[in-house]
C-alpha cells in the first residue's frame, strides 16, 4: 500500500517535477482506498448473505459459549429479541447438554465441523429437536464458533408416527396371516392347535389372534337339539305371526 508522505517531504520550492509526482501518489492512494472500500462493500453483502438472510437459523459463539452474533432467524426460533438474545450463552437455550459438555464442545470442534442432534429450549419453555452443524475457527485472535441449528421437530414427530404406522400395520398383517392360513381344528371338540402345539377352543384362539369380539349364541340345529321344547315352542310362536 502507498503510504503518505509527509509535508515536509515537499520543499517551499517544489519543483512542478514534485508536484506532479505527489499529485500521482494522492491518486494511486484514492485509487486504493476506493478498491478497499469495494471489498468492505462485497464482505459485507457477503456476510449478510450467508448470515442475515439465511433461510436458517444461526448463531457464533466465543469460546466461552457466549453470544457474538446470530440472524433474526434463530432470535424468531427461540422466541427471543435480538438485543436478548446477545445477552444469552449456549446452555441458556440447549435442554440436553450441560454447562460443562458444551465448553468441552467448544474446545474441542475446530475447522472440520460437528454434527449432531440436540434441544433447544424455547423462550416459554417449549422443545425443539435441532440439528446442529458447527464449526470452529480463529477471528482476530480469538476461537469464534459457527453454528447452524436446523429445526427437525417436524421431521422426528414425522418419523415416530411412521414407525408407529409400520408397527401397527405389520401386526395387523401378522393377524390377517394367522387367520388365512390353514388352521388344525379337531374333529370331535373342535378346539385349534395353536403354534406351541397347545389346543384352544376356537372363540379364545380367534381372540387372542384377532381383533373380533366373540358372542355366544346356539345356532336353531343345536337349538333343537339341546333344547327340544324350547325350540318347538319358538318354531310355534314364529308360524302365528
Amino acid at each position: 500500500m502507498i503510504s503518505l508522505q509527509s509535508e515536509s517531504a515537499i520543499s517551499e520550492k517544489a519543483t512542478l517535477s514534485e508536484l506532479k509526482n505527489r499529485i500521482r501518489e494522492l491518486e494511486n492512494l484514492e485509487t486504493e482506498l476506493k478498491a478497499t472500500q469495494a471489498l468492505l462493500e462485497d464482505e459485507i453483502q457477503w456476510r449478510r448473505m450467508l448470515v442475515e438472510e439465511s433461510r436458517d437459523p444461526i448463531v457464533i459463539l466465543d469460546e466461552k459459549g457466549k453470544v457474538v452474533e446470530a440472524n433474526q432467524r434463530f432470535a424468531q426460533m427461540l422466541g427471543f429479541t435480538m438485543d436478548e438474545v446477545r445477552n444469552l450463552y449456549a446452555w441458556d437455550w440447549d435442554a440436553l447438554l450441560s454447562k460443562e459438555q458444551i465448553l468441552k464442545l467448544i474446545k474441542e470442534v475446530n475447522h472440520h465441523g460437528a454434527l449432531f442432534e440436540t434441544v433447544h429450549r424455547r423462550k416459554n419453555g417449549a422443545l425443539l429437536d435441532i440439528q446442529l452443524s458447527n464449526n470452529g475457527g480463529v477471528y482476530r485472535g480469538r476461537k469464534l464458533i459457527f453454528c447452524i441449528c436446523r429445526d427437525i421437530t417436524w421431521k422426528k414427530r414425522a418419523d415416530k408416527e411412521r414407525e408407529a404406522l409400520i408397527n401397527q400395520l405389520q401386526e395387523s398383517l401378522s393377524e390377517i396371516k394367522t387367520l388365512r392360513g390353514i388352521l388344525p381344528l379337531c374333529s370331535f371338540c373342535k378346539k385349534i392347535r395353536d403354534d406351541k402345539g397347545n389346543w384352544e377352543q376356537v372363540d379364545i384362539y380367534i381372540d387372542k389372534h384377532s381383533q373380533a369380539d366373540i358372542t355366544h349364541s346356539v345356532c336353531p340345529e343345536c337349538l333343537k337339539k339341546h333344547y327340544p321344547e324350547e325350540f318347538e315352542y319358538i318354531l310355534s310362536h314364529q308360524k302365528k305371526e
